[in-house]
């Protein structure tokens, strides 16, 4: 998804269309990794680029613009800035868990690679459960507490009335 993207971005080319395809993912759905946060953080190497996009873009009202129109802005700063590829910052993300931030923390000199491989270990051995009951991850099971069935009884108004009311 992202060669498609940034081949379609550097293609130099306006007012081509973006990719579409059965082959080809769809990069304007809602749950496509390119946004408006991952474009922003992908020009950080080009100052000027960066600059312009920091001062006009990097708010809350970036959310809110359509992504077909945001993917061609950003190909005509790409085009008017002279960006290219060897310009782009890639960072990769992974999901953090429990296992990953207590090993993290129990040792600080390994890299974050070496954690994630280390991670990958741990969840395919057969001591899985006993490496998370040492390192206090593993997961405690809750029973849920049952409450009394109140009965209710059918009372007619005279006679609530004649119960909880006195008449003088």
């Amino acid at each position: 998804m992202y060669k498609t993207f940034f081949n379609w971005a550097f293609s130099g080319n306006i007012k081509e269309p973006i990719p579409k395809g059965e082959n080809i993912p769809d990069i304007l759905s809602y749950k496509s990794p390119i946004h408006a946060t991952f474009l922003l953080k992908t020009f950080v190497n080009n100052a000027k680029l960066n600059y312009y996009l920091n001062k006009y873009l990097n708010n809350i009202g970036i959310r809110y613009i359509d992504k077909k129109d945001l993917f061609f802005f950003i190909k005509q700063c790409i085009i008017d800035f002279k960006v290219k590829r060897k310009d782009i910052h890639y960072t990769s993300w992974t999901r953090q868990s429990a296992l990953y931030n207590k090993i993290d923390n129990k040792f600080p000199l390994l890299k974050k690679d070496e954690i994630l491989l280390f991670c990958e270990q741990i969840d395919k051995s057969d001591d899985k459960e006993s490496i998370y009951r040492s390192l206090g991850i593993d997961k405690k099971e809750f029973k849920k507490k049952k409450t009394k069935k109140r009965t209710v009884t059918k009372i007619r108004a005279k006679e609530f009335i004649a119960q909880h009311f006195g008449i003088t």
